[in-house]
């Protein structure tokens, strides 16, 4: 079984990964597959410098990341183009890991923006982790540096939490603590075991 993970950004998708793996599931975060594809020598970082030259590079010549994330934020014909680049190159690494790993367990793995690119069809199941919006900025505030106005202009640009409720198969609600959220996983578990 696969189950995909979204939620919106600092709803705590991450937090929820890390305690399934702790749990011993395994987790692909497509996050960590888009770094790897932005890493020099790739495809994509070849693409990105022919395309936007050195202002897409840090000090270090790597891709800087906040540059590209307000590009994709702030204007949709280059969101289109740079997901046209790297959205197959993601799904066909989650098809290989998902490959690599078939066992007993569910597969989980955590797509931010799995409705808002109609990506849930790719699986059997999503859990959609939801936080209250002043909950999500201010973990955006203390865990990625942004001020409050970013955070809030990160928060905003997303689909509508109540969009995705009516798309998510699951959802898990993570205002409390750690505690809570690994209370709420483990009921959530329970339910899926009821459900294969």
């Amino acid at each position: 079984m696969r189950i995909a993970i979204t939620g919106s950004i600092g709803s705590g998708k991450s937090e929820v990964g890390k305690i399934l793996i702790q749990m011993g599931y395994s987790v692909i975060n497509t996050d960590t597959l888009v770094a790897q594809l932005l890493e020099r020598g790739t495809d994509v970082y070849g693409l990105l410098v022919e395309t936007y030259g050195e202002k897409i590079l840090d000090a270090d010549r790597n891709v800087n990341k906040l540059t590209l994330a307000d590009m994709i934020f702030n204007d949709p014909i280059e969101k289109k183009r740079i997901e046209g680049w790297m959205h197959p190159l993601i799904w066909k690494r989650v098809e290989d890991q998902c490959a690599a790993n078939k066992g007993e367990k569910p597969i989980f793995v955590e797509v931010p923006l799995l409705f808002e690119t109609d990506s849930q069809y790719r699986f059997d199941r999503n859990i959609l982790i939801l936080t209250d919006q002043e909950i999500a900025i201010e973990r955006l505030m203390i865990h990625r540096k942004m001020n409050r106005a970013e955070a809030r202009r990160r928060w905003e640009s997303q689909m509508d939490p109540l969009l995705k409720m009516e798309l998510a198969d699951d959802i898990l609600f993570n205002d409390g603590n750690l505690n809570d959220l690994y209370v709420s996983i483990e009921e959530y578990l329970k339910k899926l075991e009821t459900l294969r």
